[in-house]
């Protein structure tokens, strides 16, 4: 009689768990509705986002997981630049599995290919999470020729978890089925521990954690797709592996330090070391969950695979040795976010720069010819280590055509590298102030007249929001808010480093814009400086009605922009012939004297004295110390004014004249519009 009980208890539970179970799907379902549409793919349905237009990126999530991984924002900053799909993957979300399917990457591999072939997506970059990376090696083993690259962020390819033999056992869907209704109570807190491991110290997003207790694993099919997928078990993938893949195929692959879920060395390393061609960045300071924690890094990724491809198809059609534009672009580009640490190193995308690479392809240089000189943007673009030798075979290649080089705006990074070639001199020529965003706070706490100079602004009705890309190139306010400010600067116009950016081609740039009763009156434009995990206040504008305090709201909205999204650097750049930071005088007297007489009497033409003191009023973390190193034992005058001419893009001296000129019709404007004195 007492089993007859205890019988009759449990399935008493059972059914109650089983009643539980349904309702619980059914309100998850309507609280939670699809986001985007569905196409039938053998009777079954799959679900998908599809937004903007170009070249074609399909974000794969993990697993479990469903489309929203890849969270709104992220979307539609993808969305900015590229046609971009998210899908829920057969059996996850709101995509269902076909009868007698089962979750296999080959099985799920062969599904979305299908759906991309409904879709009419040829050749996509796909980016998958997780759980997806071995999802995307498989697609790639089976359909080379039909996708662009890969971008695997946080890959989980290799087996090794605990419990992948029970896991193994769920997989089997009659019982996946059978536990569901016990298992149906306790999913919230199994969904809520994974995500506390995957965003490791990271608090998991409020609203992301509501969608994934809710409709994560709610189904039996999805609880077999998932105890499948991350079972280990790879009898559905004989004749695989990863160095099956080809060896053509750009692949990028992104991994944070502290991901605890799938750790660098015995995953994206490991995989590293089958796939030779994958470039690995590990991200400090980040765990998992990339798409959540760092969208930025996430779509620097995305772009260095386009990058890659570029890349790809261009050395398949072109076996000269010689690079073409855009490819040679589109290589420096790649190079630059993987390796650019110098301030000045996106700057070398410019369009007047010359592009020079290594021969092995693994480094770039950006400059400008003047008087025989080779005019270096900053420094080589390439890993640390490889600083020196790429450096000599640059200059070697100088010297057959006759010239020098002269490394403009380098830091110590790079003299200290040079120690190891000879004959090289260096010349201080300023300063860089550089900061630490999460530090702004205390900065601004600690310094009342830059707080006054921020309430100045603000009271007047400015306000600083980030503009998108697309929305930057379009509007002619900034234009007009830029001639504005050209127009009350003297005749004496820079180039080289210092040329304004094109609103057309702002690429990586972001834009930060100010306005004042909805009319634009200043912007800020940075550029990113990849390795240092920072951003470059590349040009600070306030146009003819902006009040006092603009530009220093502008910059508090960049920094706090930056805190927030956890960067580690942010500079204004280089302050020319500033004093401060450590730099010494250069040894020659005639150079010293001259750099002397220029920052005392040359506020005609350049205010150094002033931008000096504006960037000091921030109160930077750092002064480091810039130079121009010249791969000669003592600087030339040929050097410096080959310098000179970079950024007066030709003779120095009708620049001057040209300046002079126009200061003093200036002078005889405003002398002429005053009268004759009593």
């Amino acid at each position: 009689m007492a089993k007859k009980w205890w019988l009759a208890a449990a399935a008493g539970l059972y059914a109650a768990g089983w009643l539980w179970a349904k309702r619980q799907k059914r309100r998850a379902e309507h609280k939670y509705p699809p986001e985007g549409q569905f196409l039938s793919l053998q009777g079954v349905p799959i679900h998908y986002v599809r937004r903007g237009t170009g070249r074609t990126v399909v974000l794969l999530h993990g697993s479990d997981g469903f489309l929203q991984d890849f969270n709104r924002a992220l979307l539609d900053r993808i969305a900015a630049d590229y046609d971009v799909i998210a899908l829920d993957r057969p059996g996850h979300g709101y995509s269902k599995l076909p009868p007698d399917e089962q979750a296999s990457a080959p099985v799920q591999a062969r599904l979305i290919h299908e759906t991309l072939t409904q879709l009419g997506v040829k050749r996509p970059l796909l980016v998958g999470h997780s759980w997806s990376g071995l999802l995307l090696l498989t697609y790639a083993w089976k359909y080379p020729a039909d996708i662009a690259g890969l971008v695997l962020l946080a890959p989980w390819i290799y087996p090794g978890r605990t419990g992948e033999r029970l896991l193994r056992v769920f997989s089997t869907p009659w019982i996946a089925r059978l536990i569901f209704p016990l298992f149906a109570p306790i999913k919230p807190l199994v969904v809520r521990w994974f995500l506390k491991d995957a965003f490791d110290s990271e608090p998991v997003p409020a609203d992301y954690r509501k969608q994934a207790e809710a409709l994560w694993l709610r189904t039996p099919i999805q609880l077999a797709a998932t105890a499948r997928e991350n079972s280990g078990n790879r009898t559905a993938l004989r004749g695989f592996s990863p160095s099956a893949v080809s060896s053509n195929l750009p692949i990028v692959i992104g991994v944070g330090d502290r991901d605890r879920v799938t750790p660098p060395r015995c995953q994206a390393l490991r995989l590293q070391a089958e796939i030779p061609q994958a470039k690995v960045s590990i991200i400090r300071g980040a765990g998992h969950e990339l798409p959540h924690t760092n969208p930025d890094t996430v779509l620097q990724l995305i772009h260095d695979g386009w990058g890659l491809v570029e890349v790809a198809k261009s050395e398949a059609l072109n076996n000269t040795g010689v690079m073409h534009e855009p490819v040679s672009r589109a290589r420096a580009r790649a190079l630059v976010m993987r390796y650019g640490w110098n301030s000045a190193a996106y700057q070398i995308l410019n369009p007047q720069m010359e592009l020079w690479f290594t021969s092995e392809r693994d480094g770039c240089v950006g400059y400008v010819r003047w008087a025989g000189v080779r005019i270096v943007a900053g420094a080589p673009i390439c890993a640390e280590e490889r600083l020196a030798s790429a450096a000599e075979e640059f200059e070697q290649d100088a010297r057959r055509s006759g010239e020098s080089v002269c490394y403009f705006g380098a830091a110590d990074r790079l003299r200290a590298a040079l120690v190891a070639l000879p004959a090289h001199s260096a010349v201080p020529i300023g300063a860089q102030p550089s900061w630490r965003p999460e530090r702004w706070e205390d900065i601004l706490k600690s310094h009342r007249s830059l707080r006054a100079q921020l309430n100045r602004a603000r009271n007047k009705g400015v306000t600083v929001a980030e503009w998108d890309r697309s929305r930057a190139s379009d509007d002619p306010g900034l234009q007009r808010c830029f001639n504005e400010w050209d127009a009350g600067h003297s005749g004496f116009s820079l180039h080289f480093l210092t040329e304004p950016v094109a609103f057309g081609s702002l690429g990586d740039r972001r834009v930060f814009v100010a306005e004042r009763e909805g009319v634009l009156v200043g912007f800020l434009v940075a550029a990113p400086v990849p390795e240092r995990r920072g951003w470059l206040a590349e040009q600070i504008v306030r146009g003819s009605g902006a009040p006092n305090g603009t530009a220093e709201l502008l910059m508090d909205g960049l920094m706090r922009t930056m805190a927030q999204e956890q960067f580690e650097f942010v500079t204004l750049g280089l302050a020319p012939l500033s004093r401060r930071g450590g730099v010494t005088p250069p040894r020659r007297l005639w150079l010293r004297l001259l750099l002397s007489w220029i920052r005392a009497h040359g506020a005609r033409f350049y205010n150094f004295e002033g931008l000096d003191s504006f960037k000091a009023k921030f109160q930077p973390d750092l002064w480091e110390p810039i130079y121009a190193i010249s791969n000669e034992s003592r600087f030339s005058a040929r050097t410096l004014y080959g310098v000179a001419a970079a950024f007066t893009d030709g003779a120095p001296v009708i620049a001057i004249g040209r300046a002079v000129a126009s200061a003093v019709n200036q002078e005889w404007r405003l002398l002429r519009h005053r009268g004759p004195s009593e």
